[in-house]
């Protein structure tokens, strides 16, 4: 078959390319605002230490959470969401953890569907860390054969 125009794909593509702009909203001042969610900034990151009081494995509809395990911790300051992605207490070798346990979290809290939830790379518990997310907050998935979440040695770096 042989096309009429055959630069008019080409023409699309580009086209498609510059359009294909970052989704924005006005405030009332007129500022733009992402829709999406900002990336996860390891310069903010902190670290807290306090003790389990729920363990959440899924969302459910009263709770309003984000998908995925959770981690209601107690700390100095106040109760914490600490979200834990999807798969960090599923299959073997994954994280274990109960209420009243003593952990430290390492992450970056964030206001996400108006909540304020942290947002969990590392967990410390038993003399074990185990690394939910990478350096750049994405959940880090299953390897076959080794867990769901990666332990380091006690004394790992935070």
């Amino acid at each position: 078959m042989k096309w009429r125009f055959p630069a008019f794909g080409l023409f699309a593509a580009l086209a498609l390319c510059l359009f294909a702009m970052p989704a924005h909203a006005q405030t009332a001042e007129g500022t733009p605002v992402s829709v999406v969610p900002p990336k996860y900034d390891i310069a903010r990151e902190v670290t807290l230490t306090g003790t389990v009081s729920s363990v959440v494995k899924s969302t459910t509809s009263e709770m309003q959470m984000l998908g995925g395990s959770h981690l209601i911790v107690q700390t100095s300051s106040g109760k914490i969401d600490a979200s834990l992605g999807g798969y960090t207490l599923k299959a073997e070798g994954a994280l274990s953890v109960s209420p009243g346990q003593q952990v430290q979290v390492t992450g970056v809290m964030k206001t996400i569907r108006d909540q304020q939830v942290f947002v969990t790379r590392l967990v410390q518990v038993n003399g074990r860390v185990y690394r939910i997310r990478n350096e750049h907050g994405f959940v880090l998935a299953p390897e076959p054969g080794k867990g769901v979440t990666k332990p380091e040695a006690k004394g790992g770096q935070l």
